[in-house]
């Protein structure tokens, strides 16, 4: 396999737009998270090369799950897209499932080959450079300029000010200053007023067109799918206080290391377990580093370009609304209908691309996938249906294949794969739930529950090299 064809099943579109979500939205753990995406399938393409060292049903439905979980966390793109678009979100996941059953069926499209990810690529770079020349700023220098600005406020050009936006998933807002916010979706409102001891909840039941008066300190519960208005030059609820803020968050200390950890070592587990490596020598070799590289420079570029141009995209809490809301704040019609399309495209053939490979890693480990990939896609759009967070979806797969699948990929033999394999599956597992049995110890372990990945796989893995160094000196003593 060649390392452009492995690297497709890294190159997940949540993946890039959540960290052009998170780059815009000034997060913490943004330069992590792109360290982590760059490095994670580079190291997983110069392993040595993985494969299965005999049959672990353990591993085998681990990795049916986090495949599932992952293509999940795609398909809640999809759902966004529907939203953003003003449909509903199962019209957006029913969509992107009968695209991602049916391509497999169809003879070989030509246009869905290894070159694919380097189209796509081109394809997010080219309504970047657009956006550029018309700024007339390098991302440097819209860095520079985002970084200098005193308050993050709506412009006037905003949609969330001219005829308001819609959320894509259930949102809390924290407002440090007052303003008023118009309701555009009947329904009922919850509004906690912390201004007293102890915090006051009202509930409001309010039709389209009435307002409500947020005071600083308020929080405002809104629900996916509703559509609000807020007052030009206010404070965006939730962002950044300044530009300074957003370019050096104050936790970018050694307060957020082990979340930082956690991320690192959840994305370089999960991308040994999904990303085969490559052998091919020559330009192939560096065809996959290449793509790499310029995707994850350019979901870092539109997230920049965000920042400085449009801040409050990030509100609204959709991975896509930079793709789909940038352009026509930068460029204005026609040519931003033509650029958000050329982008929404790009991140359509990744999801194809990256659910073909998804198909082939299962291939892989659990043999022919025709049924069985019909029931991951099914479980996979019922899961996106059930929940919202495509981050948190994609950290629970590709956690769950580098605690369970990992470990078995990396052992000797067959007994030492299945005790690393169920030895993840357990601390894994026991990580998820501890929320629901002790909420007290998971508040302390919250770096744990919220990246189980980071103790399960280490765990998983040195089982599995001490089974197998057992088993080994028990050989050793046999033939001595």
């Amino acid at each position: 396999m060649t390392a452009l064809a492995a690297a497709a099943v890294w190159l997940q579109p949540v993946l890039l737009t959540v960290l052009a979500l998170r780059v815009a939205a000034g997060d913490a753990e943004a330069p992590w998270l792109a360290l982590g995406a760059l490095i994670a399938p580079l190291v997983a393409l110069l392993a040595a090369t993985r494969r299965p060292t005999g049959a672990n049903p353990v591993a085998t439905v681990a990795a049916a799950l986090a495949l599932a979980i992952v293509l999940a966390a795609d398909l809640v793109l999809a759902a966004d897209a529907a939203v953003l678009l003003g449909g509903a979100a199962w019209h957006g996941i029913g969509l992107a499932a009968g695209l991602v059953l049916l391509m497999p069926l169809l003879p070989a499209p030509r246009w869905l080959g290894p070159a694919a990810p380097a189209v796509a690529a081109a394809a997010l770079l080219l309504p970047l450079a657009a956006i550029a020349l018309t700024l007339g700023a390098a991302p440097w220098t819209a860095w520079s300029h985002g970084s200098l600005r005193a308050a993050v406020t709506f412009p006037e050009g905003s949609g969330w000010v001219v005829d308001g936006e819609r959320f894509s998933r259930p949102a809390r807002l924290r407002f440090t200053e007052g303003q008023r916010v118009t309701v555009l979706t009947a329904g009922v409102y919850r509004v906690v007023e912390r201004d007293a001891t102890p915090p006051t909840v009202r509930a409001w039941r309010l039709a389209a067109g009435e307002t409500l008066t947020l005071r600083p300190g308020d929080e405002l519960s809104v629900e996916a799918g509703a559509r609000l208005r807020f007052d030009v030059g206010r404070r965006v609820p939730g962002a950044p206080a300044s530009g300074i803020v957003w370019a050096d968050a104050p936790a970018r200390g050694p307060a957020m290391l082990p979340g930082a950890l956690g991320a690192l070592v959840t994305l370089v587990g999960g991308a040994l377990a999904l990303v085969p490596a490559s052998r091919r020598p020559g330009l192939l070799a560096a065809g996959g580093p290449l793509v790499l590289m310029t995707t994850v420079a350019a979901a870092v570029g539109w997230g920049v370009y965000v920042a400085a141009a449009a801040p409050d995209l990030a509100l609204g809490g959709s991975p896509l609304a930079p793709l789909l809301r940038l352009p026509r704040r930068a460029l204005g019609p026609p040519a931003a209908d033509v650029v958000a399309a050329l982008a929404l495209g790009a991140v359509v053939v990744l999801l194809l691309t990256a659910a073909l490979a998804l198909r082939g890693r299962l291939a892989a480990i659990a043999g022919p996938p025709s049924l069985l990939w019909v029931g991951i896609v099914g479980l996979a759009s019922a899961v996106a249906a059930w929940s919202p967070d495509p981050w948190r979806l994609l950290v629970l797969g590709l956690g769950l294949a580098a605690a369970v699948w990992t470990p078995a990929l990396l052992a000797t033999g067959r007994t030492a794969a299945l005790a690393g394999s169920t030895v993840g599956a357990a601390a894994f597992l026991g990580l998820i739930v501890l929320p629901l049995v002790a909420p007290g110890a998971a508040a302390w372990l919250d770096t744990l529950v919220r990246y189980p990945a980071l103790v399960a796989m280490p765990l998983g893995w040195a089982v599995a090299r001490a089974s197998g160094e057992r088993a080994g000196a028990r050989r050793a003593a046999r033939t001595a």
